[in-house]
């Protein structure tokens, strides 16, 4: 029956693809979420003038006036004006903007897909699904020309942006630090020498350090830089330390794991799923009792109460029993991950400038000075949070 009843589902789901796909040839737009310029109603994309209108602006600054995502974001910002979703702008969501071929006129469809019909787990289409494209859809407020020379403008920056990573290993700590105040990430900054490198906040770089609130949103951070080979040397303590503890770290995490484990130990379930059994034939035979007017409606019902309760109560014991072993199967998969993380990170080279680590690192404050870096990285290593 569970076969027959997984086939169904697997045929279903081939059916209202088949349907979508139909559907979207046509013209009909699936998708009921906020779009920044348009609303979708009925399968059809419905414009709102004054968003579009800022829609105009952004491609002219990314294309005319030579201004980049970030740049664009603040100063929409700063304006007030809010992504159709209510939040800041910010490089992604200007670049999902850029990107979209709605505000030319065409549509493109079937962007992310459903990997499995029993998991509904969805997935960005890199090209495993064909999509549904339309040239000409609908009325474009961008032309064709703007379009085109944005899109040419993106790959080249893009391309310059992946030339200027081949040197990225000087600038290793950009993308793991981040601001314990704010949240934001780090980004490298300062000089081209190793003791003029800096890290700085993002959200002081593009807002300053006054904070301040805009549209309901806190923008600006008053946190100070941090110097890289000082946050270099607190990064070699840290894995030095893993290095020499390795085997304590290990054993440490796997008792307080396996005494969890202990404190919440799983139920048979096999005489739960009896006594349900047997609930369930008591209520046949209550039935039968009634049907033979050995006992009244109102006894039958009285008693198919009760079994009704117990049967909800076992049930639910043996889910919180099958809950238990998932939640035990994933804490012994989180400990065997972080087992392998801590191993290389004891098998990391300290004295390689160039490592890469995933190790990732919240800076608290920094407003110390010290004429030596190891002593430094011995002051401020209390400030930092590690993941």
């Amino acid at each position: 029956m569970a076969s027959i009843a997984q086939e169904e589902s697997r045929k279903t789901s081939e059916r209202v693809k088949w349907g979508m796909r139909r559907k979207m040839e046509d013209g009909y737009v699936f998708g009921t979420y906020k779009m920044f310029g348009y609303r979708i109603e009925g399968g059809k994309l419905m414009p709102v003038p004054d968003e579009l209108e800022v829609v105009k602006r952004m491609f002219h600054s990314y294309l005319y006036e030579n201004k980049g995502s970030p740049l664009i974001a603040t100063e929409l910002n700063n304006e007030g004006i809010l992504t159709s979703t209510g939040k800041l702008w910010n490089n992604s969501s200007v670049m999902y903007v850029l990107k979209n071929d709605k505000y030319v006129g065409d549509l493109t469809q079937w962007k992310a897909f459903t990997t499995d019909y029993l998991t509904k787990e969805s997935r960005k289409n890199r090209g495993e699904v064909p999509t549904v494209s339309i040239a000409n859809h609908h009325e474009g407020v961008i032309s064709r020309e703007v379009w085109d020379g944005v899109q040419r403008q993106i790959e080249e920056r893009s391309a310059i942006g992946r030339e200027g990573r081949k040197h990225s290993s000087k600038f290793w700590f950009s993308g793991k630090a981040f601001c314990g105040k704010c949240g934001t990430s780090y980004t490298a900054s300062g000089g081209r020498s190793r003791e003029a490198k800096m890290l700085k906040c993002y959200n002081r770089i593009f807002h300053g350090s006054e904070n301040r609130e805009i549209s309901g949103f806190n923008i600006g951070c008053d946190n100070n830089s941090i110097n890289q080979p000082i946050l270099a040397c607190c990064l070699k303590h840290i894995l030095e330390h893993i290095k020499v503890s390795r085997e304590s770290i290990i054993s440490d995490l796997l008792g307080e794991i396996r005494s969890m484990q202990q404190a919440e130990q799983p139920i048979d379930v096999k005489p739960l799923e009896s006594s349900i059994e047997n609930f369930s034939r008591k209520k046949r035979e209550a039935i039968d009792l009634m049907l033979e007017k050995i006992i009244t409606k109102d006894d039958l019902k009285e008693q198919t109460a009760f079994y009704d309760s117990e049967i909800l109560r076992l049930s639910e014991e043996i889910n919180d029993s099958r809950d238990m072993n998932a939640k035990h199967k994933k804490q012994l998969d989180d400990v065997k991950e972080f087992i392998s993380e801590v191993n290389k990170a004891a098998n990391t080279d300290t004295d390689n400038g160039e490592t890469h680590s995933k190790i990732e690192i919240t800076w608290q404050t920094y407003s110390h000075m010290y004429p030596r870096e190891e002593e430094r990285a011995v002051n401020i290593l209390n400030q930092i949070k590690i993941f």
